[in-house]
Formats: structure tokens, C-alpha cells, sequence
């Protein structure tokens, strides 16, 4: 209540709050409470029921939270928990952009935990950055599904076949992308979602709001969203891949 916080709080901030709204309230950074309880957080993990996550429930909501003129944090609830880990690491890659544009680097490419922003062009090459997308039905080992050319522009991919907790007891495997909604963990039929944007923080957050939302509505949402463009690997009906891509993302393919 008496922390001012700092220019870059408030840029992620900003940012969690446009999303959450454009996304109908699917990417929410307030649910860092269900992401402890679920065994994904920091804090300490309890055991779930539906009980427990209808009480929890009472803590999520971006629409609880804002920052005030004073530049304080006002939560409705003080037990509400913030996790940016959906874009913050994104958001950390702009900050890193920032400095090599600072320092007229005129092309660069970089990479934090598959999260990217690139520049200009492989001058070593002389020739576009090209960069690669993992195959989310390789849980081993790693494949590659697309290659796509990469100018100017930030890449973001989400998915739930890496990150996930397998209960000891049960056996039962819980995902890590938690719906905001509902308060459990998602198990739909996006395998995995990758974003291209102009900024990585944006990339970043849109990324994981797919993995969240449903398929039509993500696929909707994309269509509306000009600024962005998409590629989602899915399972349809009769559990076979399938891939939707953009108009601008199938132009980046590399043949």
C-alpha cells in the first residue's frame, strides 16, 4: 500500500491490463494464488478440490487490482497474488532490445528461454535471421515443426508439453497453464500457440492467453488482432494435428 512502484512495473502493468481485457479475462496475471496451490509457483502447494479453488477464485480477477495516481498497488484483496511469469520474461527481452538500439546495434537477434526479438539481418550471412518452432508432439526430444524467417518483429510460443506436474499418488498429469475462469488447470486441445508481435511482452502474453482460451475463440481473436499474427498446433475431433496458421505468419515459412 506504500510501495511507488517503478516505470517498468507499471509498463507490464499496463500491458497484463489491455490483454486481460481484449482476451476476456483469460490471460490474468491475479492468478498467481492458483498457480501456488496448483504446484507451479513458489509458494507452497496444497491439495485441490473443487471446494478449495471456488474459495481461491475470490483472489483472481485483474479487474481487482490497479495502480493509483500515487503509483501504489490497490488490491481489493489483500491476499491477491501477482505472477507476470507470462510476460515479464518477454518484456525482459524488449528491455534487452532496447539497449542494443540504444547503442546502434543495426541487427541482432536474441533469445531468452525461446522468447525472441530480432533486428535487421545475420550480417554474418547476409541474410534474414531465421529461427525455429519446437514440434509439441516431440515430449523427449526436440524437433523442429516450422522455420520461419524473422525481421523486425518478437516471437513468443506457449505449450503445455514440457511444463507439467505429475501427482505421485495418482499418477494424474496437471498442466501448467492455469484458466483463470474456472481455477483449474487447462487440459483443452491447443497443443501449443506461437505469437509474432511487435513487442516480445505482447508476444509473450498472447501466447499463453491461446493456450488458455478456447480453440475458435483464440483463433477468432487472432483474425480481429491486426498487429498480431499466429501459428496454433492443435488436436481436432478425431485426435489427429492439425495446424492453423495467419496469412502474415504462412508468409515467413521457410519452403
Amino acid at each position: 500500500s506504500t510501495l511507488v512502484v517503478d516505470e517498468m512495473f507499471d509498463d507490464v502493468f499496463v500491458l497484463s491490463k489491455e490483454v486481460y481485457q481484449k482476451t476476456n479475462g483469460h490471460f490474468d496475471p491475479t492468478v498467481g494464488t492458483l498457480v501456488n496451490a496448483w504446484g507451479f509457483g513458489p509458494e507452497e502447494q496444497i491439495v485441490m478440490d473443487s471446494t478449495k479453488v471456488d474459495s481461491l477464485l475470490n483472489y483472481v480477477g485483474f479487474d481487482k487490482v490497479c495502480i493509483t495516481d500515487k503509483g501504489t498497488v490497490q488490491k481489493k484483496n489483500p491476499q491477491i497474488y501477482f505472477d507476470f511469469n507470462a510476460v515479464a520474461k518477454g518484456y525482459a527481452i524488449d528491455r534487452l532490445a532496447k539497449m542494443m538500439d540504444a547503442k546502434g546495434i543495426q541487427s541482432y537477434l536474441l533469445e531468452v528461454g525461446g522468447e525472441l526479438v530480432a533486428k535487421g539481418e545475420n550480417a554474418i550471412k547476409n541474410k534474414s535471421w531465421v529461427v525455429g518452432i519446437d514440434d509439441p508432439e516431440m515430449e523427449v526430444s526436440r524437433e523442429l515443426r516450422k522455420l520461419i524467417h524473422l525481421k523486425d518483429k518478437a516471437l513468443a510460443s506457449s505449450g503445455n508439453y514440457r511444463k507439467f506436474r505429475v501427482d505421485e499418488k495418482t499418477g494424474k498429469r496437471y498442466v501448467h497453464t492455469i484458466d483463470p475462469k474456472t481455477g483449474f488447470t487447462k487440459n483443452g486441445n491447443t497443443l501449443a500457440a506461437t505469437v509474432l508481435a511487435n513487442t516480445c511482452a505482447k508476444a509473450d502474453a498472447y501466447a499463453t492467453a491461446f493456450m488458455v482460451m478456447d480453440l475458435d475463440k483464440s483463433l477468432k481473436l487472432l483474425s480481429q488482432l491486426k498487429e498480431l499474427e499466429g501459428y496454433i498446433i492443435y488436436i481436432d475431433e478425431n485426435g489427429g494435428t492439425q495446424e492453423f496458421m495467419t496469412e502474415g505468419f504462412e508468409e515467413l515459412v521457410v519452403e
